[in-house]
Formats: structure tokens, C-alpha cells, sequence
């Protein structure tokens, strides 16, 4: 709609100025001409009135008003000159043309009042006007003035010329322009075609033919305005398509902006024609609801949205699947600024990912202040790391074995301590690590310390035979190039690779980008472990393809046995399927000696909790190794513990 009013618009504009510098040109033109018309006028008078003259003065020397009377009617054949007279030396009347014309008076002398004589005085000098006037020249013999010639003269003939000049012009240029429109008209209309091809591209996606984010901005910014002006309520959608990028990954980028179509189609048919819908980029597309009511409505709107998009879209060989995660902000409650408002939705819509996609979620304070936290998180996690880590430290939790109690490894865990002292959960700082994409430089530098731990217990007398670090799947999308990276620092302190176990989830198993990265640990001799089994989705197969070397039970299953049938069902089931794959187990979270008796009673590899050892420093953790290796002499020499 921009297009089609400002084209016109702007067509007008550029048609106005261009025929105004053309009046002026031509009016230009005009007074030009005039003025040399009117001096090439006045030249050929002042040459006749000369001839004239010059052929008069022996008729007026000899007083032959006849002879002066045909000489004067010489005038006749110059249509410019309408009449003229001749006067003697005395200024006395001699003859005229024509005859008895009583535009001349009898004497040319003024009368006492210098008030020339006669009904119509002639002025006493060559007089002319716009129109004509009055020439006078002097006719002479030798030097000597003998008379004077009078010339009424008309510059009709000027202005009939500077006409049919003007109509020349107005018609050769008409012509032209004609001649112009025409050659130039299908120039106008590629450049009238590419003007609104432009303005598309400008303002609206190409792929689904949906206003873009500039437009989106503008017409959100009119929606304010609007809501302000008339105290109505209106609502903003800040909708994210969820996994969309396996629709890209398994079809290819050309199904994918079908399918972008589709949902735009989609998010059109559900939503009124007066309501706003964008795409602003990626797979996120915005809605702006006029008139909404109220949180009821847009909640509706929202759930009817999410509807429309979880029907299967019509993608070969097989239908795509997809979600839908809404933000929504309220006008005039969250705000009147149209980037604050974008802002607390877009917020709004990473809780609702957060709580399991396919959702939507309302903006509230609570959810500024989570977002505030996670900024100043990020920015103090980004400080920390670009400072070597400072704050920064790895606890180390003891793994023991379930028969003898012996320590047969530890967990790392990154632990983080700000300037002011306050201890920073890992639930809170990991996944505000993952988000902004520094988990990469934290497993970096975790790693390092790790190596640098290990080699202080070494010093200290003490070898770990393994040491287990989680890997974030936000860190397998770097490839084979995480591993090399790992190996080079193992390498550079020394450390000897088949010590180290990497912990990953078990969606790690089952995504095609992590699968490369799983067979370089495999092929570079580190150990893999599946934390938190049970959790997710494995399949066998990954777990006999990747090699993989321990199970980690899950808490979850651990935290009420014996009592719970159903949980030592589970845990016995894994326990046997492990051992039957060639698997070990370990058991996380024991926290009470009946947990202890009843995981190793059904033949659970290793125990890790609180029961055990709670995660320690360094330091702390070689104290933890020199008491439990002064037991197991004890238990070896047969004295009591």
C-alpha cells in the first residue's frame, strides 16, 4: 500500500517541477525574443525614417508640398509606420500621409505655456510605448536642419511575431514532449516496476511475502499510537517456530522456505484481517493483535496459533512435524515503547522454550528480572573467562567403588565465585554459558584447570585413574575440532588421554551433528559416559556404536530406594542390560547406606553422592584420597575401620 501511494505521488511531483522549469524556460525564451525583436523593430524604423528623410529635404528646401506628399506616402508599403508628416524649418505643417491626417497639428511650435499647439500635441522627441509611439527625425541638408519628419509608428507586427514564435516553440516542444512520453513510457514503467520491486524487497520477505521487520516496526509503532489514541488494548506475539532446523537439515533449504510459506499462510488464516502478521527473521515470525480485550483473548489467539502450525505440513517423502513458542506482551500494561514491547515479548518466548516449547507465556516482571540476571551473568561470565578464569574453579566429587569403597575416580565440576564473593550455582551460570555461546571457552578452561589439578595431586603422591567432565551438546557443534583441541591441551600437561571419561547427555547419542564428534572421542582412546540415563531416548545401538564405557542411573531413580518398587525395578533392569552390553554402571546421588546396600546388592559398579563425598577443591580432595588410602591399608592389614 506504501508503494501505490507514494508512486503516483512522487509521478505528480517530478510532473510539476518538470513543467515549471519548462514555463520558465519558455517565458524565458520569450522576454529574450522580445527584446530583440523590439531593437531589430527600432533599428529598421530609425533606417526608413532615415531614407525618408534623407529623400524629402529638397521638397521641403523648395516648399513642394506635392513633392513632399508623394514622397511621404512612401510609408504606406511598411505596415509598422501608420502615418507620418513633414514640417518645415518654421515647424509649420507641409504635408502628411495620409492627407489631412488630423493626428497632426498645423505647427510643431509649443505655445507660450510650452503646451504644444493643435488638438493633439506631438511630443518633441522620439516618444515609444509597449504598443507604438511617435519618432521624430530631423531632415538636413549639408548641416543645416531645413525640417522635421514625424513617424506615428505600431509594434503590432512585434507581438503578431512573438506570437506565432510562442506557438512555434509551444508546438514543436509539444511535439517533442509527445515524442519523449512515448519513447520514455516503458522506461517509466521499468523504473515504476523496479521502484515497487524495491519497496518489496525493502519492506516485505521474499520467501513468505509477509511484512518484514522494518514494516513490522512501523505498523507496531502505528499500533501504539493507535492503542494510546482510542484506550483500546492490544497484544504482541513474538512467535518462534521450534526445531525448525531439522526441517532444513532433513529436506534441504528449498522445502524449508515452503514451509516458511505455509506457516505464514497459516499464522493469515488464523488471526483477523485487521491484525498484523511478519516475519522478522529466521524461523520467527510476529503478530499484533488490535482490540484484543484482554490476557483471555490473546491466550486463545495464542493456543489457536500454536494449533494451526502442530498440523503435520505436506513435505515428500514424509509430513514435517513442527512446534510453536509464543511471547506475548500486553498494550498498554507492558509498555508503550514499541522496542521495549518486541523486547518483553521476545523474552517472554525463551521462558516458553525454556518450559518445554510448544507453549506460550505471558511477560511479566518476574521473567525482566530473570532475563536482567542472566545479562549481568553473561557479562561477569565473559569478564571471568577473558581474565584467565578468575573466580573460576573445578570441585572434584569422589566415584567409589560399590564393593570395597575404594575411590576409583572423581567427577569435575565448574564451580564459579564472583568479585563480591557470592557463589554462582551451575544451574544458573551453565545454561546462561550455553545461550550466549561461551560454554566453549568454559570447557576450555575447565579442562585446563583440570590438568593443572591433576598434576598438583600428582606432586602430592596421588594418581586418579579417571576423571569425568561433562560436555555440554552445545559444545559437540563444533565438531571433530573440540576434540583436537581437548587432546592438544591433555597433551601440553603431560596427561595421558584414556585417563579422562567425557559425560554427555543421552541426546548426544541420538543427534546426527554430535555423532562425528562421539566417534573422534572414540578413535582419540577417551572413555564416554551417558550421564543421567534413563532420562531421555537412547537407542542400544548407540550405545554399542560409540563404545561407550559407563551409564550414570540417574538421581531421579536413585533418591527413593529401596522403598519404591517401580525405581529398583528400573535400576536393576539398567544395571542388567549394562552388564550385558559390557557397560559398567554408576549410581548418582546416594545419600543413605540403605541406597548403598540395595545398589550394590543387585551389582552397581560404582557409587557417587553425598553419602561418599561431597564435591571439594583440590586440596580438599587430596586429604579425601590420603584418609581413604590410610583406610584401605587398615582394611588390608585386617585392623578395624
Amino acid at each position: 500500500m506504501a508503494v501505490a501511494h507514494r508512486l503516483p505521488r512522487a509521478h505528480r511531483l517530478s510532473f510539476l517541477s518538470t513543467g515549471l522549469a519548462l514555463l520558465i524556460a519558455f517565458v524565458l525564451l520569450i522576454v529574450h525574443q522580445y527584446f530583440v525583436g523590439r531593437q531589430v523593430l527600432l533599428d529598421e524604423l530609425a533606417t526608413e525614417a532615415a531614407i525618408i528623410a534623407e529623400n524629402s529635404n529638397a521638397a521641403v528646401v523648395f516648399n513642394d508640398a506635392g513633392a513632399a506628399g508623394e514622397i511621404i506616402a512612401a510609408i504606406r508599403l511598411t505596415p509598422r509606420i501608420l502615418s507620418g508628416a513633414l514640417y518645415r524649418a518654421d515647424n509649420s505643417f507641409l504635408a502628411s500621409w495620409p492627407e489631412n491626417d488630423p493626428a497632426f497639428p498645423p505647427s510643431l511650435e509649443p505655445d507660450i505655456d510650452g503646451d504644444w499647439l493643435g488638438a493633439n500635441a506631438l511630443p518633441s522627441e522620439t516618444t515609444l510605448g509597449l504598443m507604438g509611439g511617435v519618432m521624430r527625425e530631423a531632415v538636413r541638408v549639408e548641416d543645416g536642419t531645413v525640417g522635421t519628419l514625424v513617424l506615428n509608428v505600431d509594434f503590432s507586427s512585434l507581438y503578431w511575431r512573438l506570437l506565432e514564435y510562442a506557438g512555434g516553440v509551444l508546438g514543436i516542444a509539444s511535439v517533442a514532449l509527445s515524442l519523449a512520453y512515448r519513447l520514455t513510457g516503458r522506461l517509466r514503467k521499468q523504473v515504476s516496476s523496479t521502484e515497487r520491486r524495491l519497496e518489496r524487497l525493502a519492506l516485505y520477505d521474499h520467501v513468505t511475502s509477509l511484512p518484514n521487520r522494518r514494516l513490522f516496526e512501523q505498523e507496531l509503532r502505528k499500533a501504539v499510537g493507535r492503542v494510546g489514541r482510542d484506550a483500546n488494548s492490544a497484544a504482541l506475539l513474538f512467535l518462534d517456530v521450534d526445531d525448525f532446523k531439522k526441517v532444513n537439515d532433513s529436506f534441504g533449504h528449498e522445502v524449508g522456505d515452503q514451509v516458511l510459506c505455509m506457516i505464514g499462510q497459516r499464522l493469515l488464516h488464523t488471526v483477523r484481517n485487521g491484525d498484523v502478521v511478519a516475519r522478522i527473521g529466521g524461523d520467527e515470525f510476529a503478530v499484533v493483535l488490535f482490540d484484543i480485550g484482554g490476557p483471555d483473548n490473546a491466550a486463545m489467539v495464542a493456543r489457536n496459533l500454536i494449533a494451526a502450525i502442530g498440523k503435520p505440513f505436506s513435505t515428500e517423502p514424509t509430513p514435517t512435524h513442527i512446534g510453536l513458542s509464543v511471547g506475548i506482551s500486553m498494550m498498554p500494561v507492558d509498555g508503550d515503547d514499541p522496542a521495549a514491547l518486541l523486547r518483553h515479548a521476545d523474552m517472554a518466548m525463551y521462558v516458553a522454550k525454556a518450559l518445554g516449547k510448544n507453549r506460550f507465556q505471558f511477560f511479566s516482571e518476574a521473567i525482566d528480572g530473570k532475563v536482567r540476571q542472566d545479562l549481568r551473568l553473561e557479562s561477569a561470565l565473559r569478564q571471568a573467562l577473558e581474565n584467565n578464569g578468575t573466580g573460576l574453579w573445578v570441585a572434584y566429587q569422589p566415584k567409589l567403588c560399590a564393593q570395597t569403597r575404594e575411590v576409583v575416580g572423581v567427577e569435575a565440576l565448574a564451580r564459579w565465585r564472583m568479585p563480591d564473593g557470592q557463589a554462582v550455582s551451575p544451574g544458573e551460570f551453565i545454561p546462561v554459558a550455553e545461550r550466549t555461546g561461551l560454554i566453549s571457552a568454559l570447557g576450555d578452561c575447565m579442562l585446563e584447570r583440570i590438568c593443572t589439578d591433576l598434576g598438583l595431586l600428582r606432586a602430592a603422591g596421588f594418581e586418579l585413574p579417571t576423571v569425568a567432565v561433562n560436555v555440554s551438546s552445545h559444545q559437540l557443534l563444533q565438531g571433530a575440532a573440540l576434540v583436537e583441541r581437548f587432546c592438544d591441551t591433555i597433551a601440553a600437561h603431560g596427561e595421558a588421554v584414556c585417563r579422562f571419561e567425557f559425560e554427555l547427555t543421552e541426546s548426544a547419542l541420538t543427534d546426527a551433528r554430535g555423532a562425528t564428534v562421539l566417534e573422534a572421542f572414540r578413535l582419540a582412546g577417551f572413555k564416554l559416559s551417558i550421564d543421567d540415563f534413563g532420562t531421555g531416548y537412547s537407542s542400544l545401538g548407540y550405545l554399542k556404536r560409540f563404545d561407550v564405557s559407563t551409564l550414570k542411573i540417574d538421581q531421579g531413580f536413585v533418591r527413593d530406594l529401596p522403598a519404591d518398587q517401580e525405581d529398583a525395578a528400573i535400576v536393576i533392569a539398567v544395571i542388567q542390560m549394562a552388564h550385558a552390553l559390557g557397560i559398567n554402571v554408576v549410581a548418582e546421588g546416594v545419600e543413605t547406606e540403605a541406597q548403598a546396600d540395595f545398589l550394590r546388592a543387585n551389582g552397581c559398579d560404582v557409587l557417587q553422592g553425598y553419602l561418599l563425598g561431597v564435591p571439594m577443591p583440590v586440596s580438599e580432595l587430596a586429604n579425601y584420597l590420603r584418609k581413604h588410602r590410610t583406610l584401605a591399608k587398615s582394611v588390608h592389614a585386617g585392623h578395624p575401620i
